[in-house]
């Protein structure tokens, strides 16, 4: 018997959490709206960024601990705790850029930081869907390739409406959008295989989370596109979501070890 059919199920989704956390999210979009562009607003949208890339990366490193005798889930929830920690460094390094150096922080080595959650989000998918089924259907594969295109296909249609030519902005988009939709397609995939187990519920919660970011990310870099982003544009909610449903999504997968 493995490790996870000793178990008892744990408890479906705690919604009333999930409403916290989206009212809390547009409470504090709707603050920084509020006080308009201002170094106070700044200061807020660094602190809310910095601590919640951190705190995520701390709960992945706490799951990690706590599968130290797995192998596979220790190193998998090791490689997301990574992945967010670059968040974190991603977030100082812009920080650094903008306000100590006085240099447009896009596009800049915070970038590499940003675009290194994909490989260790991804290697951490994989992981747990090889351990769960190691052999993937061929309807699988086709949505693992098809998604990431339909994304980028998105994200074109957009920005070519807007150019007729593509530039810098739109091929440096497409390098993130593509990471931001594979990482998707495996969550969904990761999702779909632990449905009817003990850790369908927690899968659900961090392929929402997942969404959310790719959501924001596939935003963001079309906003970039046409120069319209800014810490009061509503893409914001979407990477603050996503960091504390990912945080909700390790409690759950906490509960069940």
């Amino acid at each position: 018997m493995s490790h996870f059919e000793q178990k008892s199920p744990t408890s479906g989704i705690n919604y009333k959490i999930l409403a916290i956390i989206i009212i809390g999210i547009i409470a504090l979009q709707s603050l920084i709206i509020f006080l308009g562009e201002s170094e106070l607003t700044d200061n807020v949208a660094v602190v809310v960024s910095i601590v919640s890339s951190l705190g995520t990366a701390i709960a992945s490193f706490v799951i990690s601990k706590r599968y130290k005798g797995s192998k596979t889930f220790g190193k998998a929830y090791f490689f997301l705790g990574i992945g967010y920690f670059s968040i974190f460094l991603a977030e100082i390094t812009y920080v650094i850029y903008e306000r100590f150096l006085g240099i447009d922080p896009y596009p800049s080595i915070a970038d590499v930081f940003f675009f290194g959650l994909y490989p260790f989000a991804l290697l951490h998918l994989i992981l747990n869907i090889r351990f769960f089924k190691p052999k993937i259907s061929p309807l699988s594969k086709i949505w693992i390739i098809l998604f990431p295109i339909s994304m980028i296909g998105i994200y074109t249609i957009f920005s070519l409406q807007v150019f007729e030519e593509p530039d810098f902005d739109f091929y440096y988009g497409i390098i993130f959008v593509s990471g931001s939709s594979v990482v998707m397609a495996f969550a969904v995939l990761g999702a779909k295989i632990f449905q009817k187990g003990l850790l369908g519920i927690a899968w659900l919660v961090l392929v929402l989370g997942i969404l959310s970011n790719t959501i924001g990310d596939i935003w963001y870099y079309y906003l970039e596109t046409v120069g319209e982003y800014s810490l009061e544009h509503p893409v914001n909610l979407f990477w603050y979501a996503s960091y504390w449903i990912i945080i909700y999504a390790l409690y759950k997968h906490r509960e069940i070890i």
